[in-house]
């Protein structure tokens, strides 16, 4: 039942705390988690192919926009960058159920959940690496437990 009001109230409550906070407090608070989750692989040169390249991301129920890019092996975020190369759509259920791998994104994508935009290319690769990377293996177990939990119950 708890989990269930969370589902719920989770987009309302993030959307708003996104309203109020500077945007690039966000990215930094974004930056700074792609990094430590994604650290081996940005010094493995995994994200290479976003070297002076832009991809948006938009978390639609979120009101939340942001832009990666990698430079000297490090992950950026930034609020916005002109021009993206490829820009990427979801919803916070979507998001929940890509990042606990749920549901395949090539699944989502047909069925018009997961919606890509500008160099189609440049996205396939990010989706591609992003499946190879298991985030379950990266969290405190708890707290991917809880993601899981969420992620299911959005299903709903």
């Amino acid at each position: 039942m708890v989990i269930t009001k969370v589902v719920e109230w989770a987009p309302r409550v993030l959307a708003k705390g996104v309203a109020i906070a500077p945007s690039g407090l966000t990215c930094s608070l974004i930056e700074q988690l792609f990094r430590r989750l994604f650290a081996s692989d940005s010094k493995a040169g995994a994200f290479a192919f976003l070297e002076g390249r832009w991809a948006g991301i938009e978390i639609t129920d979120l009101g939340l926009q942001f832009a990666v890019s990698s430079q000297n092996q490090l992950l950026l975020v930034r609020p916005k960058a002109k021009p993206l190369d490829v820009k990427m759509r979801v919803t916070w259920p979507v998001l929940l159920q890509l990042a606990t791998q749920q549901v395949d994104p090539d699944t989502l994508f047909f069925r018009r959940k997961l919606l890509v935009t500008g160099d189609t290319e440049l996205g396939l690769q990010l989706k591609n690496l992003l499946d190879t990377i298991e985030i379950k293996e990266r969290m405190p177990v708890f707290a991917y437990q809880q993601l899981e939990l969420l992620a299911e119950k959005s299903l709903t």
